[in-house]
């Protein structure tokens, strides 16, 4: 009687896999529907007692989506007490009697299928009770053969015999012994089974599509009735769902990357990250620690070591106008202090030695000055600091003030007046013998007016300004008139 059973197992499983090796990639088809819950009872209530005898029942309603059934079906039985399914013929007729026979505590879930493999589904996962109302006697179920050696991961590990694997993760199934070719089959609780049929000892992967804490049993069985079976398992939460969504499609039963080489690469891949995130944070903390170092020697609220606010104080000034016939006004001149502040220095307007010889040396007028004043603007070597406050007279500056004039063309010859009391000691300047003429000598022999006659310096005004200067009364300081200088 069992080697009939296992001829007709065998002969269903050669039906079972070629029909399935096409349609791996989804759940099977139900073709029948099949119920051992006693009619007795209003509600499934999922347990049984020790050596109890379940009364099943089959049929094909209008819900069937797959092919007709056809007689002789077969009861394929995972347990938790097992790492292998059992499998009982059930007959020919549309009902059978079965006792079961596991111990207490142990929890079984009963999948059917007919002779071609076509499946009637998979009922609930049951639990095993103490028989309390008489000692249990029940015969045993035929063991199948030594079961496989199969290799299960999961991507943190190895598959757990009741374990719970996140949705959308793979499963991954390597057998290391037994004869090709394989079946994989995945049995959800009150759902169609899925199979996979593959002809070599290879890696599979079959992705949990399952809702979350969905019970479900794995197993693999080769081509010489050899099976391996863990469960129950469920589907856990936490991952991506995205699997489960309406038109997906998976790649499970494919052969994929062994799971050490992608976990290699996502370790590869945070390694780098890493650095990655690193380099960066280093990046900024330079620039950061840079900008702080330019801020600490130079920083932007404070003046530059060079700025004038920094080395100079405001010092109060008066303008020194030049109030002439011809409505001019010459620019107020300023300093930043120098040497002494109480020093008295006044600058006043001076005549050329050359204006003299072309005015056949008539006196200096203001008008002639500031002739000279227009053709040869100077230049102040400092710049003023405080803004010039007009004085009074238009002649005279407020004590304690410096002015340093320079004028174009290379010299600056200075009359400096100074207040009584006050000692000036002049430096005199050095002057070449026979050196260059500059600008100013070319200046000094143009012609002095319209008609008038050429006058070029003679060796007389050269050593007028060769002559040192000595320090001297105080000369008078012109008067601005209204009397215009002669031609």
């Amino acid at each position: 009687m069992v080697t009939r059973t296992r001829c007709l197992w065998k002969t269903t499983f050669w039906s079972f896999a070629s029909l399935w090796t096409q349609a791996s990639a989804k759940f099977m088809d139900q073709s029948f529907f099949f119920d051992y819950t006693p009619a007795s009872e209003p509600i499934t209530i999922p347990v049984t007692t020790q050596c109890e005898t379940i009364h099943i029942t089959w049929d094909r309603t209008s819900a069937a989506t797959g092919p007709s059934p056809t007689a002789p079906y077969y009861l394929q039985i995972y347990t938790s007490a097992f790492v292998f399914p059992f499998v009982v013929a059930a007959g020919d007729s549309l009902s059978f009697d079965w006792q079961v026979p596991f111990t207490p505590g142990t929890l079984y879930q009963i999948c059917m299928f007919d002779k071609n493999g076509y499946t009637g589904g998979c009922q609930a996962t049951y639990s095993m009770i103490a028989n309390t109302t008489s000692t249990p006697s029940c015969s045993n179920v035929t063991f199948p053969l030594g079961p496989l050696d199969i290799d299960a991961e999961v991507a943190n590990g190895p598959l757990s015999q009741y374990g719970w694997i996140d949705q959308c993760t793979d499963i991954s199934v390597t057998p290391k012994n037994g004869t090709p070719p394989y079946t994989l089959t995945v049995a959800p609780a009150l759902h169609p089974p899925y199979n996979l049929t593959f002809n070599e000892m290879q890696t599979v992967n079959w992705t949990v599509e399952l809702s979350w804490a969905s019970p479900f049993f794995i197993s693999v069985v080769d081509a010489d009735f050899n099976f391996w079976s863990y469960g129950p398992l469920h589907s856990g939460g936490g991952g991506s769902t995205a699997c489960l969504a309406e038109g997906t499609t998976t790649n499970s039963g494919k052969r994929h990357a062994p799971i050490a080489a992608t976990v290699g690469a996502g370790v590869g891949g945070l390694v780098v990250g890493l650095f990655a995130g690193l380099a960066t944070a280093l990046f900024f903390v330079k620039r950061r620690q840079r900008k702080k170092a330019e801020e600490q020697f130079m920083p932007l609220r404070v003046s530059l070591p060079l700025s004038h606010n920094a080395q100079y104080r405001p010092v109060p000034s008066t303008p020194l106008p030049l109030q002439l016939d011809t409505g001019y006004t010459g620019t107020p001149l300023q300093h930043p202090p120098v040497g002494h502040s109480g020093s008295n220095y006044q600058v006043e307007p001076f005549s050329m030695p050359g204006e003299d010889l072309r005015s056949h040396r008539g006196a200096t007028s203001p008008t002639s000055m500031n002739e000279y004043a227009n053709n040869h603007a100077p230049s102040v070597a400092h710049e003023s600091i405080a803004p010039s406050q007009a004085g009074s007279g238009g002649s005279r500056v407020q004590s304690g003030q410096v002015y340093v004039v320079h004028h174009d063309g290379g010299r600056a010859p200075v009359t400096v007046y100074h207040e009584t009391g006050t000692e000036v000691v002049e430096l005199p300047p050095r002057y070449a013998e026979d050196g260059p003429r500059t600008s100013y000598d070319l200046q000094s022999e143009g012609p002095s007016g319209s008609g008038g006659s050429d006058v070029s310096p003679t060796t007389a005004s050269r050593d007028y300004f060769n002559q040192p200067r000595r320090p001297g009364g105080a000369p008078k300081k012109p008067q601005a008139s209204s009397s215009k200088a002669p031609p």
